[in-house]
């Protein structure tokens, strides 16, 4: 199968599809349709986005009642950090090469081998492993090889899910990457590794103006990167995780017919697929900009969840308690930790801003926050209690039914 290839013609010629769409009051018609069990195309799906006669809450309840019942079933994984060094220049991120305000670390094999065990004992079966993306040359394959380390440190610890998060990769490089780990008869992973690559922004002018245009630059190449799903199936990974940073372009319907593009095309090639959709927040040295809203984030969730019920959407800990609250009936994985590096103590984390890639909004322990999701009922596949929360209750095991989430207030 060819490499996935954007059609922005056509994508604008869908978003206007859409718009006119919802404008003539086809919202309540898509909902109910969706309810009914209908495959659902991709304008409907973001003209019901769009739609102002659908309540985001009508939409969060649609997508609740397509779930399976019992209540949520979600995946959980903790990001770690093993370096904040990088070459690429997104303006938005506090990792980009020129600035200056950042503190810059890279975590050695031993304290990597030590933050995964922390993680462990805390009871996470999942992670995932991130570093800057580097221009070729002794840096990258640096970086590279201490990814294909962890990752193998990971499966060999018994995490059962790992993320690699590391940017573009070719296809010379793989076979390093990707080093000693199992695989099928078929010649893909036998062990459950996912390649995470957020496109970020679809639309090319957004990307240029966010990721930068030269070509010194290794985020700079839009086409490079929005194959590399494509690069990672060919070597045999059964897993994609593609995202957009909602923030960087104010047509979110644009942005989210073009990532539904993307993961029709990914599903073809028979990938499980995560969908991500964090928000823009604060990073050190970056200029602010305001992110969506939180009833388009829960609208754009909802819809996805709802529409493309085979993919896992991903919120993470950049969200508030009661944005979690919200939207944990529809999601599929919520995940916790720090964007420091290599952040982890036995009970705690690291969230300085000034060491880390973007500010986050949850910075309680991710044992509070999981557990909070078991006392609202959901299952939690790749979290095991420990410690003093060994003990926490599965209310949903006990009784039957699901309790409410917890009341909590806003993070400032």
């Amino acid at each position: 199968m060819a490499n996935f290839e954007l059609d922005e013609i056509e994508l604008e010629r869908k978003r206007g599809a859409a718009a006119k769409r919802a404008a003539a009051g086809v919202g309540p018609s898509v909902a109910e349709e969706l309810r009914s069990g209908r495959e659902i195309d991709d304008v409907s799906l973001a003209a019901l986005y769009l739609a102002e006669d659908v309540a985001t809450d009508d939409l969060l309840k649609l997508a609740t009642d397509l779930r399976a019942a019992g209540g949520p079933q979600i995946e959980t994984f903790s990001p770690l950090y093993i370096t904040n060094r990088c070459d690429a220049e997104c303006v938005m991120c506090g990792m980009r090469r020129a600035n200056q305000d950042l503190e810059r670390s890279t975590a050695d094999q031993g304290t990597i081998e030590e933050q995964l065990e922390i993680l462990h004992q805390r009871g996470l079966r999942g992670v995932a492993i991130l570093t800057g993306e580097y221009r070729h040359g002794p840096l990258r394959r640096e970086m590279l090889a201490r990814t294909s380390k962890a990752t193998r440190a990971a499966l060999d610890r018994g995490f059962t899910h790992v993320l690699i998060n590391v940017g573009s990769i070719e296809e010379d490089e793989y076979d390093d990457l990707l080093a000693g780990i199992p695989r099928a008869e078929n010649g893909k992973l036998s062990p459950h590794v996912t390649m995470c690559t957020f496109q970020e922004a679809y639309e090319p002018g957004i990307y240029s103006k966010f990721m930068g245009r030269t070509p010194e630059n290794p985020r700079s190449d839009y086409a490079r990167r929005l194959a590399n799903f494509d690069r990672a199936a060919d070597a045999g990974m059964r897993s994609a995780n593609p995202g957009i940073l909602l923030g960087l372009n104010g047509d979110v319907a644009f942005e989210m017919l073009a990532l539904l593009a993307h993961v029709r095309h990914l599903q073809a090639r028979g990938l499980q697929i995560y969908i991500s959709l964090p928000r823009l927040r604060k990073a050190s040295g970056a200029e602010h900009r305001a992110g969506v809203t939180d009833d388009q984030l829960a609208r754009i969730v909802a819809v996805l969840s709802a529409g493309v019920p085979e993919a896992k959407v991903v919120i993470s800990t950049r969200e508030r308690p009661d944005i979690q609250h919200r939207l944990l009936p529809v999601i599929g994985v919520l995940t916790a930790g720090s964007p420091g590096v290599a952040p982890y103590s036995a009970a705690d984390a690291a969230f300085k801003i000034e060491a880390s890639q973007f500010e986050v909004a949850d910075q309680r322990p991710l044992e509070v926050i999981l557990g909070e999701c078991l006392d609202a009922g959901a299952v939690i596949d790749g979290y095991t209690p420990s410690g003093v929360y060994a003990n926490q209750a599965n209310p949903r095991a006990s009784s039957g039914a699901p309790s409410s989430p917890p009341s909590s207030t806003p993070a400032s």
